[in-house]
């Protein structure tokens, strides 16, 4: 853990209406276009009646208002929270159905977080979502960068004690796509907070809607990752009179990313970077900013794995050699589940090839899906409310099993391949997983 930040309020992000469409280079790396919007997406991520998923999909089992602001934290009395939290004797998380929702209504929190950037002598600030259990049936919705509506995320409601043997909330940790914003696969993170879960998710400033910039700097290739684990730090150091002081079990995650952030969580979950591939580039020009300095080739060459990530879930994106040389992957750190649409070519199909034995990983294929069936929705091949529970399936199961250890029929039953979710989804394994 870095030393305690000074974290400041930001103020209120400007509406705006945008239409984006979302696209990547060659080398994996998203073009001009957004991966966090889709065609005929109105700005709204929080309507989720399920009536359609539900008839094409089994049950997976054979904001407004200012930013929280923090300063100065105390970490001393981390535990007292999850001390005080009793898990009822009859609640069992681990045989709730895995493709509905939880019992849990979704709390919402939003903080801004300032830290020192280990390249210059420069702070960065971010800001962070939290999405986590609540019992409060009634709520204020939430509109992540002011605009994109959620009406079944509930802002700054109470938590609800932890369900877990632990006294505490597994954590999933989320990194956005090219242009994009942490709430863009919020459907996500509302299915694991209803279970039960914390989901976190920072914006990756320098790359959001309302502050891209072009090219991307050098160093936005590792503060992805840095932004990441800092979340994981904010959650460790919230202070005392924070409803969500000492609830978050930071100690084990999963991670997961959706298309560029696809490429963040390979990189904290251990692949590691071909240093002199980047320091070619950096001497032709081939960087997205043109240039690199000894700073940043430090940090690079440092790599930026966080112990905590035990397992990585990615969403419309794939392992791309490049800066991770032909081998970088061989030192993840744990397995990795890839879910793709058929509608979207990403390299799935070369990631699964290239990674043979040396990587566990599993391969969802979903028929008809695009890019935004992991994010926003409103792909024309694909229902959104049907891809989002195939998708929720596949990532709940994958983390449970994974984090929590369950190995229960519902959870292996998916990841075998015995319970097939869907006939829209093709499950593969890599030699990995099945020798």
């Amino acid at each position: 853990m870095r030393s305690p930040k000074l974290r400041t309020a930001s103020a209120l992000l400007t509406s705006l209406t945008l239409s984006l469409a979302s696209c990547t280079s060659d080398e994996g790396t998203p073009s001009d276009a957004a991966d966090s919007a889709g065609t005929d997406v109105a700005a709204d991520v929080g309507d989720t009646d399920t009536s359609a998923a539900d008839a094409a999909v089994g049950d997976g089992s054979g904001a407004d208002g200012d930013d929280v602001v923090v300063t100065d934290p105390d970490t001393d009395d981390d535990a007292d929270s999850a001390a005080d939290a009793e898990v009822g004797p009859t609640i069992d998380p681990l045989g709730w159905a895995l493709g509905d929702p939880g019992p849990f209504s979704v709390g919402y929190r939003r903080y801004t977080l300032t830290y020192d950037r280990p390249d210059v002598a420069e702070q960065r600030t971010i800001t962070v979502n939290v999405w986590y259990p609540t019992d409060e049936p009634s709520h204020v919705p939430v509109a992540y960068l002011d605009t994109f509506q959620d009406r079944d995320s509930n802002l700054d409601s109470p938590p609800a004690p932890p369900v877990y043997p632990s006294g505490r909330y597994p954590v999933h940790l989320h990194s956005h796509g090219f242009q994009g914003f942490g709430g863009t696969s919020a459907f996500l993170m509302r299915h694991f907070a209803s279970h039960g879960w914390l989901a976190i998710a920072p914006d990756h400033t320098g790359n959001t809607l309302l502050d891209h910039r072009d090219p991307l700097a050098t160093s936005h290739y590792f503060l992805k990752e840095i932004d990441l684990s800092e979340s994981l730090d904010l959650l460790d150091e919230l202070p005392n009179e924070d409803p969500l002081h000492g609830l978050a079990d930071t100690s084990r995650v999963v991670v997961s990313g959706h298309s560029f952030g696809v490429y963040a969580t390979w990189a904290i979950s251990g692949a590691t970077f071909d240093m002199d591939v980047i320091r070619d580039e950096c001497a032709s020009g081939g960087v997205p900013s043109g240039t690199c300095t000894d700073a940043e080739l430090a940090v690079f060459e440092a790599g930026v794995a966080d112990p905590r990530v035990v397992a990585t879930i990615g969403l419309a994106g794939s392992y791309r050699a490049s800066w991770f040389g032909d081998s970088g992957y061989t030192t993840l750190q744990g397995p990795f589940l890839s879910l793709s649409g058929s509608e979207d070519g990403v390299g799935a199909d070369e990631q699964f090839a290239t990674v043979g034995d040396s990587v566990p990983l599993w391969w969802v294929l979903l028929e008809g899906g695009c890019h935004q069936t992991f994010a926003l929705g409103g792909c024309p091949t694909l229902d959104t409310l049907v891809g989002w529970r195939i998708v929720s399936t596949y990532s709940l199961a994958f983390a449970r099993h994974f984090l929590l250890g369950d190995a229960g029929t519902a959870v292996t039953d998916v990841l075998d391949g015995t319970d097939p979710v869907s006939e829209l989804a093709t499950l593969r394994r890599s030699a990995a997983v099945t020798r």
